[in-house]
């Protein structure tokens, strides 16, 4: 069935409600005695750690979100209930939309006791866009929220406010000029081969623009996402490769539906700043892949700021 806005909105609500009540929980656990487990993931360590707490926060999670599942007949893809195995047979392909749940993303900064780690829940329809997008990091208690699902709603809050990654905290104070360029980045990304090249280049991007470029490395993929929109100019690269990982689907969805609607607020502003999130041919992300729930196959690339970056015209 197609969602009416009405019932978007209250599905955006149930989530918020969702990831608010798991932030709490997660925030209540004394991380100094948590027992790490391993399961069957992707090829870097960040997919291969899961806690107790992940599992709990997904039942919380769940507790509020299920009863949509059947009321809306929509389809459910979690990170800690997902199987690569059976993914052809999964429900998400034959129903209108998916919930694309991460608990805990960012579990390893969260098990040894940093930053940079949080709660995402997203609807995503049947073609892969994400309509619905919601954000919490716990740390701070910041939470982003979206709907992304034009020419009927587009919006996008923080904190409950309309939130604009270029406006000044302080009315009538012009916004700070940025001196670096942050690059964003899961900390495997430093053992690919690739990676002194991609440093290369971007340094002389950021040189050309009177810019010092920043490696930031110690969030999730959840975090990096938002830190991009939050600190432009910046971007986050995850590199195509042959092997299982990039990321997954619950990684990127609630982001990429937050991306997508604070561009669209831009586009209508006509504001010199611009965010985008795609692949590294320069197409929307593929977030309801058929064939796997990894995002290895094309990489992804999130920006903010840089109007004349290409992703893979400049990073080859």
């Amino acid at each position: 069935m197609k969602l009416t806005v009405c019932q978007l909105e209250q599905l955006l609500q149930l989530a918020k409600e969702a990831a608010l009540k798991a932030g709490t929980f997660i925030n209540s656990v004394d991380r100094s005695s948590l027992q790490v487990n391993n399961k069957q993931a992707g090829s870097s360590l960040s997919t291969q750690v899961v806690t107790q707490v992940d599992w709990d926060s997904q039942a919380i999670i769940l507790e509020i979100l299920e009863p949509t599942i059947e009321q809306y007949d929509i389809a459910l893809l979690t990170e800690e209930n997902a199987c690569e195995e059976d993914v052809a047979t999964h429900a998400r392909f034959n129903k209108d939309y998916f919930w694309c749940i991460d608990p805990l993303d960012g579990t390893l900064p969260f098990i040894e006791g940093g930053d940079g780690f949080a709660v995402s829940i997203a609807l995503v329809d049947i073609a892969g866009k994400p309509i619905i997008g919601v954000v919490l990091n716990p740390c701070t208690g910041e939470l982003y929220q979206a709907i992304n699902a034009q020419p009927l709603i587009s919006s996008i809050l923080k904190n409950g406010q309309p939130w604009r990654a270029d406006r000044p905290e302080q009315p009538n104070q012009p916004q700070p000029i940025s001196s670096v360029l942050s690059l964003y980045i899961d900390r495997s990304f430093q053992q690919d081969a690739r990676y002194p090249a991609v440093i290369e280049q971007l340094t002389t991007q950021a040189l050309q623009q009177g810019l010092e470029l920043q490696v930031i490395k110690n969030c999730g993929a959840v975090m990096n996402a938002i830190g991009v929109l939050e600190n432009p100019p910046a971007c986050y690269v995850k590199l195509p490769k042959p092997q299982l990982g990039g990321g997954s689907l619950w990684d990127f969805s609630a982001t990429a539906a937050i991306t997508q609607a604070l561009s669209d607020q831009y586009l209508a502003s006509s504001s010199q700043v611009c965010c985008t999130v795609i692949d590294y041919q320069g197409a929307p992300l593929d977030l309801n892949r058929v064939d796997s729930n990894y995002m290895n196959h094309k990489g992804v690339l999130y920006s903010s700021g840089l109007n004349t970056y290409n992703g893979s015209a400049d990073l080859k």
